[in-house]
């Protein structure tokens, strides 16, 4: 088990658990990332602290390996990573998402267009295996993704209701996704979200055991 696999919630290791197993480093760093950038904002209360914080990680993305300080295991991961042939890039989109945090709100069209494009993309690129870009409709799912967290964790009320109606409409409009076997995880995170928006609501436990047996059972069959 790698150390950012360590760092993650128990949903989080239930998903990773149905990626290949060559794939568990790439998605546990995404989510351990994520996880981590998400820490700097919620706690942070001045804008230029966060951004200063936001920074240092930012280099730590730009930099060569051997520039990169020791001691913190998530650099680790990133340089084993990397040397193994990843390309980082999809990181700083998701670095850059949560960058977009920072702004006053209310927000409007664009920077919530801002924040679903570069976090929900950066994760899904950098998770999934290979260099291609992602295809539009898994472009439009990473975007209602990010959105629909966003408004998991907004304790702003019209905040979170504007980006839950955006993830709502993205994945009304258009027709479902699939993601072959090495996108398994993000399927599943794609299944909670539509779960959501099916009942018109976010659900206050995603890790229950009857949340538990569908991730599963999608898990093993894909449906």
């Amino acid at each position: 088990m790698s150390d950012a696999l360590q760092e993650l919630e128990p949903l989080q290791r239930l998903i990773i658990a149905y990626a290949k197993s060559a794939d568990r480093d790439r998605y546990a760093l995404a989510f351990a990332l994520d996880a981590r950038f998400a820490e700097i904002i919620r706690s942070t209360s001045e804008t230029l602290i966060g951004q200063m914080r936001l920074t240092w990680w930012r280099d730590i993305l730009t930099k060569p390996a051997a520039e990169r300080p020791v001691g913190e295991p998530l650099v680790e991961q990133i340089n084993l990573l990397e040397a193994n042939g990843e390309n980082l890039a999809p990181l700083c989109a998701l670095l850059e998402g949560w960058e977009f945090m920072l702004d006053d709100f209310p927000w409007d069209d664009r920077q919530f267009e801002n924040y679903a494009r570069a976090r929900g993309c950066g994760f899904f690129d950098f998770a999934l295996p290979g260099t291609e870009s992602l295809t539009e409709g898994q472009a439009q799912t990473a975007r209602a993704w990010a959105l629909w967290d966003f408004a998991r964790h907004c304790s702003d009320a019209n905040m979170r209701a504007s980006a839950f109606d955006r993830s709502r409409r993205i994945l009304q409009s258009r027709q479902r996704t699939g993601f072959d076997r090495s996108g398994r995880p993000l399927s599943i995170l794609c299944q909670l979200v539509m779960r959501d928006v099916r009942k018109g609501q976010l659900a206050p436990d995603l890790y229950n055991p009857a949340s538990a047996a569908r991730i599963i059972w999608h898990g093993i069959a894909g449906r």
